[in-house]
């Protein structure tokens, strides 16, 4: 993921709601859509088995169990068969996973 996508959800989330000054709490107000805005991060980059990734690519993966392995889809395993062997449920590129580099 990158940077512009997150600046463009967050305009898009802050489009959405308003925050408010209720009984001077505002700082609950800022606390909470941070929060938001890192839950919607974190989520953000988990796919349904469903959708197939990329070949190429590290994955990182769900199965029903809640036990998470590794796995570099390559032209020698199918997706479909690999998901429905392993009772995947959800799946993420490991490079979403790692932080954003940050211009110095």
């Amino acid at each position: 993921m990158k940077i512009e996508d997150i600046e463009k959800r967050s305009l898009e989330y802050a489009e959405i709601t308003a925050p408010t000054y209720a009984n001077g709490d505002f700082e609950s107000t800022i606390a909470d859509a941070f929060e938001h805005g890192a839950n919607w991060r974190i989520n953000s980059v988990w796919h349904s088995y469903k959708i197939k990734p990329d070949k190429g690519k590290l994955l990182l993966v769900e199965d029903i169990d809640s036990a998470y392995d590794l796995v570099y889809l390559n032209n020698s395993n199918s997706w479909e068969e690999l998901s429905k062997k392993s009772h995947y449920m959800r799946w993420a590129y490991v490079e979403d996973l790692l932080p954003n580099k940050q211009e110095e």
